[in-house]
């Protein structure tokens, strides 16, 4: 499991809550268009997709029905050329949108920021506890308000407005913070209390990963609070 956060602009924000689908495109890349046109694609499509989809459905009996279901065709007339349209639009639709351009572009998300498998670490270093706590310092890496679907097998993904971003930004720079986090670190704890990836006692620079996370994580907050931005942010 690692954990990303991504800063979105508050209009992306807005978008994001109207349709919490977006949120996935922040955290899963896109298809790569492999510098293939649009207009070529589409003709190669109608000369010859449709028989080549008949193919496979004669080949593979158990696909027939999917194939015909999604198309809007039958196998016959799929081997009469017919249904390239209607398999062009199929491939647009899964592809998604073109780089660069069309509906469901991130224009509003801005950097990024991985924890990788530190998270867990960072989390507890701050709130003194295993689990999410209320307080904005518990809120840095597993706060946030839950959105959309679990895309990635690790829960949905969460949204932190400008204003908690703000708040937990703030309580990230408070003097007494690293110093805290420093004194908290003890491995045999972590590794006792299960502490996510685990093993803390077997590496001695673990110590030094965990802190650097940490460092790593208060200067994105304070980027983003400075810039007025929210934090989304996902385990993947």
């Amino acid at each position: 499991m690692l954990a990303t956060f991504v800063q979105v602009e508050p209009s992306l924000l807005e978008r994001i809550r109207c349709d919490p689908s977006i949120a996935e495109k922040l955290f899963v890349p896109e298809l790569p268009s492999f510098g293939f046109d649009a207009d070529e694609m589409r003709t190669r499509i109608l000369e010859r997709g449709p028989q080549l989809l008949a193919a496979t459905a004669e080949m593979n009996p158990q696909l027939r029905e999917m194939i015909e279901g999604a198309v809007g065709r039958t196998t016959e007339a799929l081997q009469r050329g017919e249904g390239g349209d209607a398999l062009f639009e199929l491939m647009q639709e899964r592809l998604g949108p073109p780089p660069g351009g069309g509906r469901g572009t991130l224009t509003g998300a801005h950097d990024e920021l991985s924890l990788d498998k530190a998270w867990h670490g960072v989390h507890y270093l701050l709130s003194g506890s295993p689990g999410p706590t209320a307080t904005p310092l518990g809120q840095a890496v597993l706060g946030g308000t839950e959105i959309g679907e679990d895309f990635s097998g690790y829960g949905e993904a969460r949204v932190l407005d400008p204003a908690q971003v703000a708040e937990i930004s703030q309580a990230l720079s408070a003097p007494d913070t690293e110093r805290a986090v420093v004194e908290r670190y003890d491995p045999a704890r972590m590794s006792q209390l299960q502490i996510y990836p685990f093993g803390w006692e077997e590496e001695e620079d673990n110590r030094d990963w965990v802190l650097v996370s940490f460092r790593d994580l208060r200067g994105f907050y304070a980027d983003a609070a400075a810039s007025g931005r929210a934090i989304v942010t996902c385990l993947v």
